[in-house]
């Protein structure tokens, strides 16, 4: 008769023998790390106005988690109350002269995957902290410019509002030109 294996022998794994399971604490921790990672994907929807006091507290909580992880994005877009749109439009000019009108983010971006990185950077500009505004603005001139091959950027903010019940029962597109706000962000200018 064979005598039993002592799956707790720390040498290499021989046929027959188990690998080593984790320690109970170890299982409990991992389990404690995914029910929390649970409840921050949660939260990130719940937490989307209208929503209580309670659950801006719990997100608060998660919030620097979310952030750092990019989880809490998007859903504002879709429900309950989907906000406005932001575009970046920029103009670039290079050093002959030429001019390079864009937008990001731009259509034709492609994987996708990077065109809607581009759509979340452009909304980031619209919820910008008023202090470093100008800061981020000329961020993006920056990269733009060595797209571009640009020593001038000018950039322009176009929100792109929601209709009103009003508007849509009259008739009027989506596209219509007044629902449509501009606002310039600023001329960035670099030595050529």
């Amino acid at each position: 008769m064979d005598r039993p294996t002592d799956v707790s022998s720390r040498g290499p794994a021989t046929p027959g023998t188990r690998a080593r399971t984790p320690s109970k604490r170890a299982r409990q921790l991992l389990s404690l790390v995914l029910l929390l990672h649970l409840v921050a994907i949660v939260v990130s929807p719940l937490s989307v106005s209208p929503t209580s006091g309670l659950m801006e507290g719990v997100w608060s909580v998660f919030q620097p988690y979310l952030q750092f992880l990019n989880l809490n994005n998007g859903y504002h877009f879709f429900a309950p109350e989907p906000t406005s749109s932001t575009i970046i439009e920029y103009d670039a000019e290079r050093p002959d002269g030429s001019v390079v009108h864009g937008q990001i983010p731009d259509r034709s971006t492609w994987p996708r995957l990077l065109y809607h990185r581009y759509f979340m950077l452009a909304e980031q500009m619209e919820n910008e902290p008023e202090e470093l505004a100008t800061a981020w603005a000329e961020s993006y001139a920056t990269h733009i410019a060595s797209v571009q091959g640009a020593s001038k950027v000018r950039l322009t903010r176009v929100t792109h509002l929601l209709a009103t019940m009003e508007a849509v029962r009259e008739g009027t597109g989506l596209e219509h030109p007044e629902s449509y706000e501009r606002e310039v962000l600023g001329e960035f200018e670099w030595a050529p």
